[in-house]
């Protein structure tokens, strides 16, 4: 038995450890918030990108569809970015290594569309790491806003629609009063003028 443990014990000293991963070999990424809707054009929109590394060597922000495109770049060691054309006076970055905040100005219709983080590693290798994506939805005017004109625009027409009718109706009721007078008003006149013209018999002489 004790030959055993004396074996057991060897062995376990004589095993290689494993090396542990450490937050910094497996950096984690983080984005907020999942998703925002506009109401309104030229509205601004903020994406905040984070990861646990402290030595990551860039931040993208990439546009999904239709297709991936490449919207903006930082350069973290000497803070230098590169935008798209699209956005080049529409983007904007603020915060410190590694925890940026990306703001989106002037969004329109046509920038709906989903935008993710992708950070760049160099340590212990080359790896990218891509974090969720925020979807962003703008909007020409809020919904429950279009839904309230409509109802008014269509109880409006109703009202017009009822007060067309109702003036119909009187104008039908006024008209056919005035058809019933004038030709009561006539028949008098022909009864009083066949009255006039009625032949009187003489009289008679005793």
């Amino acid at each position: 038995m004790d030959q055993t443990l004396f074996w057991l014990i060897l062995a376990c000293r004589c095993t290689p450890s494993l090396p542990s991963i450490t937050e910094e070999d497996d950096p984690k990424v983080f984005q907020t918030p999942p998703a925002i809707v506009l109401s309104q054009l030229n509205s601004t929109a903020e994406l905040r990108c984070s990861t646990t590394s402290t030595k990551p060597i860039g931040l993208y922000l990439k546009q999904r569809y239709p297709k991936e495109r490449e919207l903006f770049y930082l350069y973290i060691p000497k803070n230098t970015t590169t935008i798209n054309q699209n956005f080049k006076h529409r983007l904007s970055v603020k915060g410190q290594c590694c925890d940026f905040t990306l703001q989106l100005s002037e969004l329109q219709i046509r920038d709906t569309d989903g935008y993710y983080c992708e950070w760049l590693f160099t340590e212990p290798q080359l790896n990218f790491k891509q974090a969720s994506e925020t979807v962003i939805v703008v909007r020409d005017g809020d919904p429950e806003e279009e839904c309230n004109k409509r109802r008014m625009v269509h109880h409006m027409l109703l009202m017009i629609s009822v007060a067309i009718t109702a003036t119909m109706f009187i104008i039908c009721v006024c008209l056919l009063i005035w058809r019933v007078q004038n030709s009561h008003q006539r028949h008098e006149s022909y009864k009083v003028r066949h009255r006039h013209h009625q032949p009187q018999c003489p009289s008679s002489r005793r």
